[in-house]
């Protein structure tokens, strides 16, 4: 059976919202490459070892999930995800078959979480400002 890699955001969402996201993303993933397909388990349950970037070490491993995959399903481009953004640049340059969908259809609470990290963001550097 022909595996498939999910990049499904995953920062400030909870473990049951990226389940639900990557549930959905996997049927239409076979609705659009029109078979049955064996998902790569890339929620990563492991903690980084001290003194790493912890971004970049569960990236490194995504990567190296990625690297057995046939067929990739991810979420339309955000600078806060950035991680999805580099595993999307290299399903396309490594040719592996792909698929994007909007991120608001698939996990609206990212949407959120996304929003609301700005938001503070912006409020943290008001208050520098003063």
């Amino acid at each position: 059976m022909k595996k498939l890699f999910i990049s499904c955001p995953m920062k400030g969402r909870t473990e049951e919202n990226i389940r639900k996201s990557m549930e959905q993303m996997h049927k239409i993933a076979e609705i659009i490459f029109d078979q049955e397909l064996e998902v790569i388990p890339t929620y990563i349950e492991d903690n980084p070892p001290e003194n790493n970037n912890q971004a970049i070490w569960y990236l490194g491993k995504s990567i190296q999930l990625l690297a057995e995959a046939d067929y990739f399903i991810g979420v339309d481009y955000s600078e806060f995800y950035k991680g999805c953004s580099v595993e999307r640049t290299i399903a396309r340059d490594y040719g592996i078959r792909s698929t994007i969908v909007e991120m608001n259809v698939v996990m609206p609470d990212a949407v959120d979480v996304e929003r609301d990290f700005f938001l503070s963001m912006e409020k943290t550097c008001s208050t520098k400002a003063r």
